[in-house]
């Protein structure tokens, strides 16, 4: 394989030695998310590996917090435990609808604010650390995935050493793909790992039942070209691809056709406008 992404790929799986010069490879590895797993893997010390493993114990330190504290709720961490380790920059949970909003309740009162509410998310910060809580995972307001049908595929996992409430794997396969191709845009190989590892007939089963064919097709299509070392990652979509990807999630998931009129909301809106059409043209994320 050849390219950045083919070198990661030889290392990760093949456990391919590096070039003698790192740094491209790590700024690579960062942009595709799974820096911590890549430092670990090649025993690389110092600044960048301190700041991640540092990084990680704070995540794991709020995971553990979440678990106790949400225990008599319904709720499932999701894009949290993935095939490689990494350090997700917000903990996300899905919680159930009726539960959301005494969830964040408990949480203001360990010291969080909410920094953004709308209808399917509230967001909650202190300091660094980001909790969003999802009733729906949304794109400016309109659903591409049913977050209360996800939360019955949930289960007990392990992440470092902390056993969570989390989505299955193969769930969370499907979620992967969904997100970075309905919402983000853009696909990495945490992405291509999450897919690669954990789909299997039941993800196709849920993908049909929720809507979101096309995002784990499109998902695995780029899996292969990326496997036979012809795509970079993270590859950005092009905007008439994706925006055809959407037209048709429109016209056959009853879901996200009825909220869409939240996300005309959003873009006629100055400021939440702004961070959505930012969101949709940054290169990574």
């Amino acid at each position: 394989m050849n390219g950045l992404t083919g070198k990661l790929l030889n290392m990760a799986v093949y456990g391919a030695e590096p070039d003698d010069d790192l740094a491209p490879l790590l700024t690579h590895t960062g942009k595709n998310k799974i820096l911590l797993h890549m430092l670990r893997a090649l025993n690389v010390h110092g600044s960048l590996r301190e700041q991640q493993e540092s990084a990680m114990s704070e995540v794991i330190g709020v995971v553990r917090t979440l678990s106790k504290l949400l225990k008599n709720y319904d709720y499932a961490f999701f894009k949290l435990v993935k095939p490689l380790s990494y350090v997700p920059a917000d903990v996300d949970l899905l919680v159930d609808a009726s539960q959301v909003g005494r969830a964040a309740h408990e949480i203001v009162r360990l010291g969080y604010r909410v920094a953004v509410k709308d209808q399917y998310c509230i967001t909650l910060t202190r300091g660094s650390s980001i909790i969003d809580l999802y009733v729906h995972p949304s794109l400016g307001g309109a659903v591409f995935i049913d977050g209360q049908r996800l939360l019955e595929h949930s289960c007990i996992m392990e992440f470092n050493e902390v056993e969570v409430r989390s989505i299955e794997g193969y769930a969370e396969a499907l979620v992967a793909a969904s997100h970075a191709i309905y919402k983000e845009r853009i696909y990495t190989l945490n992405d291509y790992f999450t897919v690669e590892k954990w789909t299997t007939k039941k993800t196709l089963k849920l993908a049909q039942e929720l809507k979101c064919e096309e995002a784990l097709k499109t998902a695995i299509n780029l899996n292969r070209k990326i496997h036979l070392g012809l795509l970079e990652t993270p590859y950005k979509i092009p905007a008439p691809t994706w925006l055809a990807i959407l037209i048709r999630k429109l016209q056959t998931d009853n879901l996200i056709r009825a909220t869409s009129i939240n996300m005309l909301k959003t873009l006629t809106d100055k400021r939440t406008g702004k961070l959505l059409i930012s969101k949709l043209t940054r290169e990574t994320y």
